[in-house]
C-alpha cells in the first residue's frame, strides 16, 4: 500500500484520498473549502486589504479585528518582499535563494512583532498570493514536522525562528517533490476552485495532526 508522508506522519494513499474528498467535495460536510480557496481577495500578486480577511475562513483567529490591523501594519514590508517571489514560483522546484527569500518574508514577524499576527495567521494570508510556493502552517502541521515521534525537525534549544523556518520549508519541499504525483491527484479532487499540490499537502497534514496519526 502506498503511504503518503507529511513530516514524521503518514497515512495510506487511499485513506488520504477519502479525507480529501470529505474536505473538498463532500457536500454533507462543512469545511473551509471552497470558502478560503475561492475567496476573491485582491486580484493582484500583491497583498490588498481584502486579503487580510482570508484567515478567518480557516478559523485561524479568535481576534479578527486586531489581527486585521496587525496585518495591515505589515503590508508595506510584506509586499516589498513578495515582489521577489514570482507569482508562479513553485516550492517543489525552488532553489536555495527562493527558500531564503521565503524566510526573509516570514522574518517581518520578528522585525515588527505584532501580538495577534503569528506565522499561523500570516501563512494563511500569504499562501493565497503564492499558492504553489508558500505553505500553510498551524499546530497540526507543527506536530507533523516537529512534535510527532520521528519528526524531521524535533524541538532544539537555541535554534532561531529563521533557522527553524529554513529547515521546515526544506522538509516541506522534500515531502512535496518526492510525492508530487500523489499530491497532484489529491488536488484534482477539488471540484472548483482548483487547489495546488501544496494546499493538498496541508489538508492531509492537518488531518494527520488532528488525528495524531
Amino acid at each position: 500500500m502506498t503511504e503518503l508522508r507529511v513530516g514524521g506522519a503518514s497515512v495510506g494513499f487511499d485513506e488520504a484520498k477519502t479525507w480529501a474528498y470529505d474536505y473538498l467535495a463532500n457536500d454533507k460536510i462543512v469545511s473551509a473549502y471552497p470558502a478560503y480557496d475561492g475567496y476573491p481577495g485582491s486580484p493582484t500578486p500583491s497583498l490588498g486589504p481584502q486579503d487580510l480577511l482570508a484567515p478567518a475562513l480557516l478559523n485561524v483567529s479568535q481576534n479578527p479585528v486586531p489581527a486585521y490591523y496587525g496585518l495591515e501594519a505589515l503590508m508595506g514590508p510584506l509586499n516589498d518582499r513578495l515582489e521577489a517571489l514570482p507569482a508562479e514560483a513553485d516550492l517543489a522546484t525552488a532553489g536555495s535563494d527562493t527558500i531564503s527569500h521565503l524566510v526573509n518574508l516570514f522574518g517581518v514577524l520578528d522585525e515588527q512583532p505584532t501580538k495577534y499576527v503569528k506565522l499561523v495567521t500570516l501563512s494563511k494570508v500569504l499562501h493565497r498570493k503564492r499558492p504553489k510556493l508558500i505553505p500553510l502552517f498551524d499546530a497540526h502541521i507543527y506536530w507533523c514536522y516537529t512534535l510527532r515521534p520521528e519528526a524531521p525537525l524535533p524541538e532544539q534549544r537555541g535554534r532561531s525562528r529563521g533557522e527553524y523556518r529554513t529547515a521546515w520549508l526544506t522538509a516541506v519541499q522534500k515531502d512535496l517533490h518526492s510525492q508530487l504525483e500523489q499530491w497532484h491527484e489529491i488536488a484534482g479532487i477539488a471540484p472548483g476552485p482548483q487547489i495546488t499540490p501544496l494546499r493538498a499537502l496541508d489538508i492531509i497534514g492537518w488531518e494527520l495532526g488532528k488525528r495524531r496519526m
